[in-house]
């Protein structure tokens, strides 16, 4: 969608934002205590280093804060003007933030003259700092770089404009794969020098063909009844929707948990998800968590591993670890790692037949790993490998992925974010759920992600694990 992020962009303007707040600490100690442009000057200057940690809290929050309010999404339209408004109430009120800690905590080394210095400081370099890497960013797309492949669903005015817009501006960011319209001999042309891949009829396969990263839906008023069956078949394939509306009577009675009103100089374009894990930040702060919780079950409970290792090798033959492919993020497939529980078998059937309550090619051992959930305990060497998270959709096996996607509406859009050890669906059914219901559970969880939802999910995994219910 339009507000997604770049994320060489978003990098850039956190460690800019870091590296300006410490400059504006800096240079507002200077004002305050070398140059002192403030009244009721002290005897003695205070030593830098004792502002070092107020320096290292006030770059965090205020990065945090930054990233809470959206400055480090890219909105294509959003102007110098509004990012200096946005930079200047954000920072206040990380102003207003540290100044009463100095008040609650009682801090009277911090000068309210150092703090106001800093406000103004801070709110230059930053703003000042942003403008240069909008410039930056915008000359690159204009030269046809960093460019995010759309395709064009209608041929009407709607459609029109929309590629008007697009080719107006290359700082959004798009290069036009092409377009889908009714009736190819009529459409022929109708949107300039554009190519026509196809019909409406042929969206399916075009959409496999081409894999564009972005579908804009600019139906003209007799289309709008196709507008739900477009959107079930981009879903299905895992493609970001943006809708131009004059038709939002189509979507009525229609379930759209987040929808996202952004501009296109001029133009309203609707996306109809937010993905809250597209946020660099908050990727940051997830993979963070999974790294850190990753090491220290890989690390203090080794000794479970082997334990564990040792009572697999000695009940059936074959290795103490099963791997198997799955597909993860953005349908990229991995090899997941979990102790083996069945006796071995011919891969094909692995891979394509369903483990059943009772199921004869489980081990006695492997059933007693099943239902603790120890077999899952590798899994935290491919969240060490950024393969997947403590926490998200379960990774599912190319076969069903293939069958799934044509049979489970939005089956697909599990895939915009990595596979879990656990998951919504998981402490909210597990196999008593069907794979509908599992979907619209992790569709759930993609679209109202926090860090405290991890958190919740991950405590009742461990309660699920003790119930022992629905699991063989």
């Amino acid at each position: 969608m339009l507000h997604r992020q770049d994320r060489l962009i978003s990098a850039v303007l956190v460690a800019g934002d870091l590296v300006c707040t410490f400059g504006a600490l800096v240079l507002a100690y200077i004002a305050r205590y070398v140059w002192r442009f403030a009244p009721n000057q002290p005897d003695w200057t205070p030593d830098f280093l004792e502002y070092l940690p107020f320096a290292l809290a006030i770059m965090v929050t205020t990065v945090a804060v930054f990233a809470a309010n959206g400055l480090y999404s890219r909105r294509p339209g959003r102007s110098t003007l509004q990012d200096f408004l946005a930079v200047i109430r954000v920072s206040l009120f990380v102003l207003l933030l540290a100044y009463g800690v100095t008040i609650v905590w009682r801090v009277s080394s911090l000068s309210r003259w150092l703090l106001a210095f800093y406000w103004v400081f801070s709110v230059l370099f930053i703003t000042i700092f942003r403008f240069i890497v909008n410039k930056i960013s915008a000359r690159v797309r204009r030269l046809g770089l960093d460019k995010r492949r759309a395709m064009i669903v209608g041929s009407g005015q709607l459609a029109e404009r929309v590629t008007e817009r697009i080719l107006d501006h290359p700082e959004y960011g798009y290069s036009i794969a092409g377009y889908v319209a009714e009736g190819q001999a009529q459409a022929e042309g109708s949107l300039g020098n554009q190519q026509l891949l196809g019909g409406f009829e042929e969206l399916a396969r075009i959409l496999i063909e081409n894999r564009p990263d972005e579908v804009f839906i600019a139906l003209s008023r007799p289309h709008h009844g196709r507008l739900v069956g477009f959107v079930d078949l981009c879903e299905r394939e895992g493609v970001n929707i943006s809708i131009i509306p004059d038709f939002f009577e189509v979507l009525l009675g229609r379930s759209i948990n987040r929808t996202q009103l952004e501009d296109m100089d001029g133009i309203p374009v609707v996306g109809l998800r937010e993905v809250p894990l597209h946020s660099l930040w908050n990727r940051a702060v997830k993979r963070a968590f999974d790294l850190l919780v990753s090491l220290v079950v890989l690390t203090g409970f080794s000794w479970l591993y082997i334990l564990i290792a040792i009572g697999v090798l000695s009940t059936s033959r074959g290795p103490a670890i099963f791997k198997q492919r799955r597909v993860g993020r953005d349908l990229k497939e991995f090899t997941l790692y979990k102790f083996r529980t069945m006796y071995v078998q011919d891969e094909r059937q692995s891979d394509t037949v369903w483990t059943t309550k009772n199921d004869p090619r489980v081990t006695p051992f492997g059933r007693f790993l099943r239902r603790t959930s120890l077999d899952e305990l590798p899994q935290f060497i491919n969240v060490l490998k950024g393969e997947m998270s403590l926490v998200g959709p379960r990774p599912e096996r190319p076969h069903f992925v293939q069958q799934f996607k044509k049979s489970v509406p939005r089956f697909q859009v599990r895939h915009q974010i990595k596979a879990g050890i656990t998951g919504w669906a998981q402490v909210n059914g597990r196999y008593e759920l069907t794979i509908p219901q599992k979907v619209e559970y992790d569709i759930y969880y993609i679209e109202n992600w926090s860090f405290w939802l991890d958190i919740r999910i991950l405590l009742l995994t461990f309660l699920r694990v003790l119930q022992r219910k629905g699991v063989y």
